[in-house]
């Protein structure tokens, strides 16, 4: 590669060291504290421990989300020495997973030489997250060092140091530097198209165009976002997680476009569903279902800004009747979409503050199934209750709810397996699909529960499924035996291997039950029955006009 022209690096304090958030609770942040379960007995083996991360995908589960900003949290204080991998693999998990403020904040470990390409590697991915968030500054504290160390890195990170040489070219209005920049990348083959694009519209200040099936990174998306490109253009092309996180907290991006990528991030678990809240309530200042656009207005806005309006006027209206019917419009407009969990969660705060009364009993399963999936086990059972006398259905209609809020309520220690009769005469009627009543079998022996004879037989009346994502040959094996040996941080990231991307109800039934048994074994008791209900929760039967 030639050299590339030195760049003017503002002169800024470095940026700060990685300090562990605190822990939240169930919607809050992902970012939380290294619990104590998660330190084990002696160092982690590195280089095991840099495998497993490095195979890791992005879960689309906020309880396995949850689980790996732990796990990530508790690797920190094991930095590792130079000739460890961990360091690198953490740091690029980080990144890659979406936990841009942490790579943002890596510190690097004060064995590593910074004239080094092991430290530019390190260094390279740090402020490729710093580019994400829009740090600018800090983005280009290291540019220089990195540079320097181009040629003795991989193909990808040398391609990602010239787009830093280019971007902190533009960001000091060094058009030499940037031109320079999108020169030298376009005498490397395999170079990616989306950035080299994004170079050459910020080199030669023209508008760029973009395509819907291009696929950009972070920092092509900084650069194009520099270079002038549309909004709509930007939220339309391909994201990969880092991406997605980043576009949900840029403060750049018109409101209206941001709310679009934050649900996306939300329903992907990239974020919490509070920072999904957030953006509703700074997308629209609506108060109540008056001041709600309609008619012609309505058309004009899109489908995310409506959501928004209706999300701020059911937080916000007083009058439980006219409460009820805004929380169901709202779910309405997400029930049949991949974001109905999202939704559920959003409404937890407006259910919660209504009192279970017969005058509104038709709303009960709505209300049991926002209540369940946010963790409030005695509300949810308090509508159930409600529901046995005044929901218009009959008094018996939505009994099996009983069953899957014991599934999931993990304070509960007694009168356990109850509620499953209502579940095996549902087995036997047909209103579990094969695969489903499936899942229920395998969730309910992980967890320990006395599985009824006609539900097993129910099951056993069709082949167990084979479809889902099946882990390596050898992995379920490891992760017996790290939770066996109570190897908390281990067991957490071999469940999120086992598991896979796209989460509870995409992985093999093996893979599910041998997941759940482990988090139990470790003291993880809560997150083993919250992955159960994330399992079951979307296809669980539902009351006709429920």
């Amino acid at each position: 590669m030639s050299p590339l022209l030195p760049v003017h690096i503002p002169n800024t304090p470095s940026g700060p060291v990685f300090k562990a958030p605190q822990a939240t609770g169930r919607t809050g942040n992902f970012r939380s504290t290294p619990f104590s379960a998660l330190q084990t007995a002696g160092r982690v083996d590195p280089e095991i421990t840099s495998r497993i991360l490095d195979d890791l995908k992005a879960p689309k589960s906020h309880t396995l989300r949850r689980l790996l900003a732990n796990a990530l949290a508790s690797l920190a204080v094991d930095a590792g020495a130079q000739e460890d991998r961990l360091p690198e693999s953490r740091l690029n998990a980080l990144f890659r997973l979406g936990f841009l403020t942490e790579a943002a904040d890596f510190r690097i470990p004060a064995s590593f030489n910074r004239g080094s390409s092991d430290w530019a590697r390190l260094a390279l991915t740090r402020s490729h997250a710093r580019v994400a968030l829009n740090n600018s500054d800090s983005a280009c504290n290291d540019a220089r060092d990195i540079i320097a160390q181009a040629n003795a890195l991989p193909k990808e990170d040398k391609h990602t140091a010239i787009l830093i040489s280019g971007y902190c070219g533009a960001l000091t209005g060094n058009s030499a530097a940037a031109t320079l920049a999108a020169d030298v990348a376009r005498e490397q083959s395999g170079f990616d198209p989306a950035s080299l694009a994004a170079l050459e519209a910020v080199a030669h200040s023209s508008q760029p165009r973009i395509s819907a099936t291009i696929k950009l990174s972070p920092i092509s998306y900084r650069l194009l976002q520099k270079a002038g490109a549309e909004p709509e253009q930007l939220i339309s092309a391909k994201s990969d997680t880092a991406l997605l996180a980043a576009m949900s907290q840029d403060n750049e991006l018109p409101a209206s476009y941001r709310i679009q990528v934050t649900e996306r991030a939300a329903d992907d678990a990239v974020i919490s569903v509070d920072a999904l809240a957030k953006a509703y309530r700074g997308a629209t200042g609506g108060a109540d279902i008056e001041q709600m656009r309609s008619g012609r207005d309505a058309e004009t806005a899109s489908p995310s800004e409506r959501r928004a309006e209706m999300y701020v006027a059911a937080i916000r209206q007083q009058t439980p009747l006219r409460k009820v019917r805004l929380i169901r419009s709202f779910l309405d407009a997400n029930r049949k979409s991949s974001s109905y969990q999202t939704a559920l969660e959003l409404m937890a705060k407006p259910v919660e503050s209504l009192r279970p009364v017969p005058e509104i009993g038709w709303f009960a399963e709505t209300a049991i199934e926002v209540l369940l999936i946010s963790g409030r086990h005695r509300q949810a059972r308090e509508w159930l209750q409600l529901a046995e006398s005044a929901d218009p259905r009959g008094p018996r209609a939505l009994v099996h709810w009983a069953a899957l809020i014991d599934i999931a309520d993990w304070q509960r220690q007694t009168s356990r397996g109850q509620s499953l009769q209502s579940l095996e005469q549902m087995a036997l009627r047909g209103d579990f699909l094969p695969d489903d009543l499936h899942r229920l079998a395998t969730v309910l022996d992980a967890l320990a529960y006395h599985v009824p004879i006609p539900l097993w037989e129910a099951a056993s009346r069709t082949p167990q499924p084979t479809s889902g994502h099946l882990p390596a040959t050898g992995l379920l094996s490891e992760l017996q035996k790290a939770s066996k040996s109570r190897d908390t941080t281990r067991t957490i990231l071999l469940v999120l291997n086992a598991i896979g991307g796209n989460g509870p109800r995409g992985a093999h039934m093996i893979a599910l039950g041998d997941s759940i048994r482990a988090l139990k074994r470790v003291g993880l008791e809560k997150e083993a029955r919250l992955l159960s209900l994330e399992a079951l929760f979307p296809a669980w039967p539902r009351a006709p006009t429920g």
